[in-house]
């Protein structure tokens, strides 16, 4: 039974619509039938207090087969027979339904082990407690607004093509906090590419380039959060077209300061070059499978921004040079770190050579580019709360 069946059952057993006596039905099929309660008991092969049981909604677990005896004997539809017989119900029997649609809810839509795993859920919660966590987390007060709100505008256009759980909460995640920041600036393109060309400087700046970007972006109606990564998820990115306005997810997916301003230039060559795709599929996500064919020219986009296969031929043979590789990234108006990323790239796409332990005490913390653009986190208890943070630090207030 799907959800929205166990929704609509729900909402008759509390409807005082249609209410049908069982007992006087059942009173007027003997009339009719000219038979005893005993004897008809005896037909039927149930016993007295077992019929009772049913009709007065006392039965714990009421018999399935019994049901279906009754209902074919009162000549009542057997959906409709489920239905009188739940109205019914003790409290503490419908309160097992309602706990069976959240545990259905849940393993559904979340890998409760991956989620426990990573901090999002203790061990000892119940159905319950698991269920509030996860309302509290995306702002909703019930099962039915989740669905609504978040399953329905994502994938309502296009059939979900992937079954990982926590992939879909990753991209719930982003989705959510694009609509609550819901960035006011009109989106402009032509503003954008203007932009972009003056980007490449501000990554030399660790701790204030990226959030300076981010803010400048937000200006021209794009906006760009922060989400950590989920492991097995192999997410590296994502742009989302909400209402019309590009979002761009970054991630520590390898966790190397390089990668970030690299996986910004990919978003915004999407952003620039294939809005109308993703607005029709409400999301892309760099990382997953190219269906169409369009990360090739986003990843060379990047690249040539930062660093060109030229300017690697160039730089390689200085490579070992720290002075000489400093230098040559200041000229370029790049982070140095950059400068050995790029190079350990074109190795390994080149040459199939490995540099990919080499250079780590070139490569900054990554983490003290974000402490200014309030990384959503899984530590986080409500994507609202983190979410309107995100929009009070970008806006850019006269």
């Amino acid at each position: 039974m799907e959800s929205n069946d166990i929704n609509k059952l729900l909402k008759n057993i509390f409807s005082e619509d249609n209410y049908i006596d069982i007992r006087e039905i059942f009173e007027k099929k003997l009339l009719e039938y000219n038979l005893s309660k005993t004897k008809a008991f005896k037909l039927l092969n149930i016993d007295k207090d077992v019929f009772e049981e049913i009709i007065s909604g006392t039965a714990k677990q009421p018999n399935f087969i019994n049901i279906v005896k009754i209902s074919e004997f009162l000549n009542i539809d057997i959906n409709d027979f489920i239905n009188l017989v739940l109205k019914n119900q003790s409290k503490e029997n419908i309160s097992s339904i309602e706990n069976a649609r959240k545990a259905t809810f849940l393993v559904k839509n979340f890998d409760i082990k991956a989620l426990t795993k990573l901090g999002f859920f203790s061990n000892n919660d119940d159905t319950e407690l698991l269920v509030a966590k996860i309302l509290h987390f995306f702002g909703f007060t019930s099962i039915k607004d989740y669905e609504e709100q978040l399953d329905e505008p994502l994938y309502s256009r296009v059939k979900r093509n992937f079954s990982d759980k926590m992939k879909d909460f990753w991209i719930k995640s982003a989705y959510q906090s694009f609509k609550v920041i819901d960035n006011p600036n009109e989106y402009n393109r032509e503003r954008l590419k203007d932009l972009i060309v003056k980007i490449k400087p501000y990554s030399q700046d660790l701790h204030n380039g990226l959030f300076t970007v981010c803010r400048a972006l937000y200006n021209l109606g794009i906006t760009v959060i922060f989400q950590n990564y989920l492991s097995t998820t192999q997410v590296k990115g994502a742009t989302f077209i909400i209402n019309g306005k590009p979002c761009i997810v970054l991630t520590d997916f390898n966790k190397k300061y390089p990668t970030l301003w690299f996986t910004l230039m990919h978003e915004l060559h999407h952003v620039l070059f294939d809005f109308d795709l993703i607005e029709t599929n409400s999301f892309h996500l760099t990382g997953d499978n190219d269906l169409f064919l369009i990360e090739e020219k986003a990843d060379a986009f990047a690249r040539d921004i930062f660093l060109s296969e030229e300017k690697f031929h160039y730089i390689k043979k200085y490579i070992s040079n720290p002075y000489l590789v400093s230098k040559f990234a200041k000229e370029n108006e790049i982070h140095q770190s950059i400068v050995y990323s790029f190079f350990t790239w074109y190795q390994d796409k080149l040459y199939k050579k490995s540099y990919h332990a080499a250079f780590r005490e070139f490569y900054p913390d990554y983490a003290e580019s974000l402490k200014k653009m309030n990384p959503i986190t899984w530590d986080n208890k409500n994507l609202k709360e983190a979410s309107k943070k995100i929009k009070s630090i970008l806006e850019i207030k006269f």
